[in-house]
């Protein structure tokens, strides 16, 4: 009689959890948290990995383990030897990493070898989900009730994009998180962390030193910045360009309180659009 297994059977084929990719270990780290959850829950083996960078932190930072990118996964030997790929984008909105970079490194890997697939998932904000507005709402509403803000302004940040679609995935998110929060704020504004030069990118204003400018010369002292990020990385972690931002805002204007939301990645509400996916696309197979 063969001995029993308890390790589960892995479902076919093997899935990429890809986000932008970050030199900050706790990114990388973060990521890995996630993929393990999704694989323990749905029986897939989720490999986590960024489209570039995250290979260059030192893996002693990492627990010893080096982290992947698109481009040295798919040259691995593991890649090599699959035939199918499910790609799990860790992004809120279609942006260029996702529709030309990673798409580009997918197909090189699938006209290498006949035979072979990927799918690629979509991103994780959809306009009939409002899941990412109810989790920013949530991390919001705690930071006003865990520093005991009497209706403080709401400034919701994002980094700012090339792409118009991404942008409107700010403003839609914006646009419920305001009407979420309704009479606990005293006002609201949408903006960018930053933008490229020229018109043509002029959708992204306002942005968020602006924002806080007007605010201060305003008089009001009491700020909320909801991130509209998914990972601590250089914008969005601990001595990174969101606090230079609210630092330089502080200095010069005296008395001025900036509380932000932490990185939407570790929400709960976010891990489960990601694992509906997973299960939605378990279901078509």
């Amino acid at each position: 009689m063969k001995p029993s297994s308890t390790r589960k059977r892995m479902k076919s084929p093997i899935c990429l959890l890809v986000d932008n990719g970050s030199l900050r270990p706790e990114a990388v780290l973060s990521l890995r948290r996630i993929a393990h959850q999704l694989g323990s829950e749905c029986s897939y083996e989720v490999i986590p990995m960024g489209l570039l960078h995250s290979n260059k932190i030192d893996k002693s930072k990492l627990n010893g383990v080096s982290a992947k990118t698109v481009g040295t996964f798919l040259s691995s030997k593991k890649a090599q030897d699959e035939s199918n790929l499910l790609i799990l984008p860790f992004f809120l909105g279609p942006s260029l990493g996702v529709t030309e970079f990673l798409v580009e490194k997918l197909e090189i890997w699938k006209k290498e070898k006949g035979g072979r697939s990927f799918k690629l998932l979509t991103c994780l904000h959809s306009y009939d989900d409002m899941k990412l507005a109810e989790a920013l709402t949530s991390e919001t509403i705690r930071v006003i009730e865990d520093e005991g803000l009497d209706c403080p302004n709401i400034a919701m940040v994002d980094h700012g994009t090339p792409i118009i679609e991404v942008n409107r995935v700010r403003e839609d998110v914006g646009k419920s998180l305001e009407k979420m929060i309704g009479a606990k704020v005293s006002g609201f504004a949408t903006c960018s962390m930053e933008r490229r030069d020229g018109d043509e990118y002029k959708f992204n204003e306002p942005l968020l030193e602006a924002v806080l400018d007007e605010w201060g010369n305003a008089g009001v002292r009491e700020i909320v910045v909801s991130l509209l990020f998914l990972l601590s990385g250089r914008h969005a972690g601990k001595g990174g360009d969101l606090e230079d931002i609210f630092d330089k805002a502080k200095s010069k204007f005296p008395g001025m309180k900036i509380s932000s939301t932490l990185p939407l990645g570790g929400n709960p509400l976010v891990y489960k659009i990601l694992r509906d996916k997973l299960v939605k696309f378990d279901g078509s197979t």
